[in-house]
């Protein structure tokens, strides 16, 4: 122990006395440090078959080394060989000691030599002078895409459409160049930037011109409906069409092309009639028929769009709704300035309802002075926490059920005989006529509103429990309403019987034509215009 104590005290004043005599000779200059690659040949063009050329995304890792010093990065670059390329150009600085790197293969190309050169820098920011190098034997893969199966337009659409599709590349997506697409013609393409996975087309489309048989379609990228200057030829009206779309890689490979069909209905008015009625096939046939009847009549032969979204039945969101509401819905309907809406069904769930998720994306038709008409039932949800965020809401003159001392045990009716009557000292209700039911109404409850909204119409409710007990309803009796910026309307009693098509309610007077009266007074004070 004494020994080790004394040796390292006789250290320490050795090199007290070298410090005070000075230290003499010249201090040696710093050397360049040393690169290795991973792959030890300088070149694997003789050693790989051309046929197992590898492919153009390659794995590598390298390592330096610095006798007086350390390592302070990597310098990288690539390039095809045979070309001239000055000593430090090119050169991309890293940290790490290892990557997946895309070799460069020339445009036009399948197949390529590239030289992969790594060079250590260290401490003092010395370079190898003598690059570790490596030629690779690669060849290109053709890049794939599809289309996404779940965003597909229906098989109708008006002149509003949107696509999404995945693209990928072996040799990663960086190696992408960009992507092309066509309308019905498989052989003359339009290019968009690589990273491009979702557009929306509008067809620029005269509704006025009868004649217009084919259009140019703007696009719009992504999502959040980006403007662009590009255009598409040869949208078809009132026919199929057929959207091509294909990746092309750096090399201007090309992958195979994906397709879809669909029909373009040409719209023709600014005028939209919405068929949401989902009870039945033939249900949906006659109200279709009874309400564009009315609205037809209103218009004086003005043209009037149509989009039935009637099936299927129920359960689900409607096939004939794009799955991509936003933006392709919104902007389509903000092309319109009134719409009339039928629907069997909208207050009570927002999973297989479609006025829901329609609603959430109907600012813009409203911020655009739209107007609009609809025909609904007011129906509570059986399960409130399904209905959460129903966007219907919002959208109509109605501000929230009514409720029931006990509800588990009372139900309302309108019985035959019974009138609707207009509310009084509300302008518009002055003129509307009484109404009487011709049968018995239970597909719809009375419902609450506040003061945005203009009561039309009240109903004359009874009430039965199941104990038997019945009774004169007093509660809220609202059975139509307009908002008061004479926007949104709402009826919410059916006019005609969804099982035979007969006339629900008459005049007080035996008036057959007393409810579709009523329709066009409100239809003219909402504003839709007459021809």
């Amino acid at each position: 122990m004494n020994v080790k104590v004394f040796s390292l005290t006789a250290l320490i004043t050795l090199a007290a006395i070298g410090c005070d005599s000075g230290i003499s000779g010249q201090a040696s200059e710093n050397e360049p440090p040393e690169t290795d690659l991973s792959v030890r040949d300088a070149s694997l063009v003789d050693n790989i078959d051309d046929r197992d050329r590898l492919a153009s995304t390659v794995f590598a890792s390298w390592s330096g080394t610095d006798r007086d010093g350390f390592i302070a990065r990597f310098e990288v670059r690539s390039y095809p060989d045979g070309i001239s390329i000055g000593a430090d150009e090119g050169w991309a600085s890293t940290a790490s000691n290892d990557s997946l790197i895309l070799l460069p293969i020339p445009r036009g190309q399948a197949t390529s030599n590239t030289v992969l050169e790594v060079r250590a820098v260290d401490n003092e920011g010395a370079i190898d002078a003598s690059p570790a190098r490596t030629v690779f034997p690669i060849r290109n893969s053709p890049p794939t895409i599809r289309l996404n199966s779940f965003e597909l337009p229906p098989d109708t659409t008006f002149e509003v459409v949107s696509f999404s599709w995945i693209a990928e590349d072996p040799e990663g997506i960086a190696n992408i160049d960009r992507i092309e697409i066509s309308l019905n013609d498989s052989t003359n393409f339009v290019a968009l930037p690589s990273d491009t996975e979702f557009i929306t087309l509008i067809g620029n489309v005269d509704r006025d011109d009868a004649g217009q048989s084919t259009a140019d379609a703007r696009v719009f990228f992504g999502r959040s409906f980006q403007s662009s200057d590009v255009t598409v030829p040869g949208l078809r009206l009132d026919e199929p069409n057929t959207f091509y779309v294909r990746s092309v890689d750096f090399t201007d490979t090309t992958s195979t092309t994906a397709s879809v069909e669909w029909f373009v209905k040409k719209p023709t008015s600014n005028v939209l009639f919405v068929n949401d009625y989902r009870l039945s096939a033939t249900a949906a046939r006659r109200n279709r028929s009874f309400h564009l009847a009315i609205l037809n009549e209103f218009l004086n032969g003005k043209p009037v769009d149509v989009w039935d979204i009637s099936q299927p039945a129920s359960g689900v969101i409607s096939d004939a709704v794009p799955a991509t509401v936003e933006p392709t819905v919104r902007q389509m309907l903000a092309g319109y300035q009134y719409i009339y809406w039928v629907t069997s069904s909208s207050t009570n769930s927002t999973r297989t309802n479609n006025m829901p998720i329609i609603a959430s994306v109907m600012d813009d038709f409203l911020n655009n002075d739209g107007r609009i008409l609809v025909h609904t039932p007011v129906t509570p949800p059986v399960d409130p926490a399904e209905n959460l965020g129903n966007a219907a809401f919002v959208l109509l003159p109605f501000a929230d059920f009514i409720s029931f001392p006990d509800s588990l045990n009372q139900s309302l009716r309108i019985l035959t005989g019974a009138p609707i009557t207009p509310s009084s000292d509300v302008g518009l209700a002055g003129s509307l006529p009484t109404l009487v039911a011709r049968e018995i109404v239970l597909a719809t409850q009375p419902y609450v509103i506040n003061s945005a909204y203009i009561p039309l119409y009240d109903g004359e409710y009874q009430y039965s429990t199941k104990s038997g007990s019945r009774g004169t309803w007093f509660g809220p009796p609202t059975v139509a309403s307009i908002s008061e910026d004479r926007h949104v309307a709402m009826f919410s009693v059916p006019l005609i019987s969804s099982f035979d098509g007969s006339l629900v309610f008459e005049g007080a007077d035996g008036d057959l034509e007393a409810s579709r009266d009523a329709v066009k007074l409100i239809l003219e004070e909402l504003g839709f215009p007459r021809q």
